[in-house]
């Protein structure tokens, strides 16, 4: 799922930087190494991860995990790297909007209306799935 909106975050980044290849490049390359470095995170942290417990507590079962060693930190690490990962795409928004709207302030009202109507809604959606 996550592997899946980072695809589309990459989408709409490259279509805000107008097809960009260095950008796309730099976008994949990055993308690609959080993903691979949170997934062998995982594995390790899977592997080293107890059995499950379950408890009874006044006629409630109670359900637990039992981690061996720094296994919390490795998910912590992987919650970290997604981060890092959204908060650079939601830089490279934020900078590429700013940029986009000093162009239209100098070209004036009447010119790149269309263009920026469309460039508007698309960075609206994109700061509503980062408040998401």
């Amino acid at each position: 799922m996550a592997a899946m909106l980072g695809v589309i975050m990459i989408a709409r980044l490259i279509a805000m930087y107008q097809g960009s290849r260095t950008m796309l490049i730099f976008l994949v390359i990055i993308f690609l190494a959080v993903n691979i470095a949170c997934a062998v995170l995982v594995a390790i942290g899977l592997k080293y991860m107890g059995a499950a417990e379950e408890g009874i507590l006044s006629g409630m079962h109670m359900c637990g995990h039992g981690f061996y060693g720094d296994v919390q930190l490795l998910f912590s690490m992987v919650w970290m790297l997604n981060t890092v990962w959204e908060v650079l795409a939601l830089c490279l928004s934020v900078w590429i909007a700013v940029k986009h709207f000093r162009d239209l302030r100098h070209l004036g009202p009447s010119t790149g209306s269309t263009i920026g109507d469309c460039f508007r809604v698309l960075i609206q959606s994109h700061v509503l799935y980062f408040a998401g």
